[in-house]
């Protein structure tokens, strides 16, 4: 993370952290990677000894790691403990099925992994990794793997068919890409699917009715901030995680909450790829 950044996180901190205190229930915090690969951080990618740094951070900072489902209802409910946090995964790469999700189980946490349905023969790559020298990096779970990943307790939700800019779609596409995808991973895995992310934080209030009207319950943007009872559980507020766990020490302590403006602005200019 840029130093000007963080410095403006490590001023916002104690305002974060007092406005927690003063807070008459607790927040969610929910945080995300991509994948989990090789021995470093380098864009998509988290290095496996940062990943597992990351975890430690969760522990020390004292985080009641919660299953997503569990998390939002409890969010609605005024029942979170202090220190909430969930875990989630976008896309849907190999390495989290074969790395991050061995490394969690092993450590009792649960995390959720949204997948793209259209993705999921083993054999495609997404856009933004086309160009970058083929790499097994940008390898994505089969179906076959998913499904038995989920029958050993990974969480998974919906990140669409095909990955795209949802806000430019008109609203029938928009059904297609969240109907679709849920109803396919619905019978692939044999239980119902009601959470989403959506690909590249994208989403609108008009987003969020099809989502209502698709049958999800809960759907993730990458809107920085904690999520309080106030928070509309079908675009709820989440950040991906820095390489380096002060910035992640900064992140939970609601320190970057602040930029949430600059996410706004992002939303609306769309994805790059």
């Amino acid at each position: 993370m840029r130093g000007g950044v963080r410095l403006l996180g490590t001023a916002a901190r104690p305002i974060a952290t007092g406005v927690r205190r003063l807070s008459a229930t607790p927040g969610l915090t929910i945080i995300g990677w991509h994948r989990v690969d090789g021995p470093q951080t380098d864009g998509l990618s988290t290095g496996v000894d940062d990943f597992r740094r990351h975890l430690d951070a969760l522990d020390d900072w004292g985080a009641t790691v919660l299953p997503l489902d569990d998390a939002v209802a409890a969010l609605g409910a005024g029942t979170l403990p202090d220190r909430a946090v969930a875990l989630t995964f976008d896309d849907g790469y190999a390495s989290v099925v074969e790395t991050a999700w061995p490394i969690l189980r092993d450590r009792g946490l649960p995390a959720t992994m949204f997948v793209v349905s259209g993705y999921l023969t083993g054999d495609l790559r997404f856009a933004w990794d086309e160009h970058e020298p083929r790499h097994d990096r940008h390898r994505l779970v089969r179906s076959d793997e998913l499904r038995a990943v989920a029958d050993d307790g990974f969480d998974i939700g919906s990140h669409t068919v095909s990955h795209p800019w949802l806000p430019c779609l008109d609203r029938d596409a928009v059904k297609h890409e969240l109907v679709d995808s849920r109803v396919t991973l619905e019978d692939l895995l044999g239980r119902a699917v009601r959470s989403l992310a959506y690909p590249t934080g994208g989403w609108t209030p008009a987003v969020r009715t099809v989502a209502a009207e698709a049958g999800y319950r809960v759907a993730i943007t990458v809107d920085r901030g904690l999520n309080t009872t106030r928070t509309p559980h079908l675009s709820l507020r989440r950040a991906f995680v820095p390489t380096d766990t002060e910035d992640l020490r900064l992140l939970l302590d609601g320190a970057y909450t602040m930029l949430r403006p600059l996410d706004t602005w992002r939303r609306r200019r769309g994805p790059t790829w």
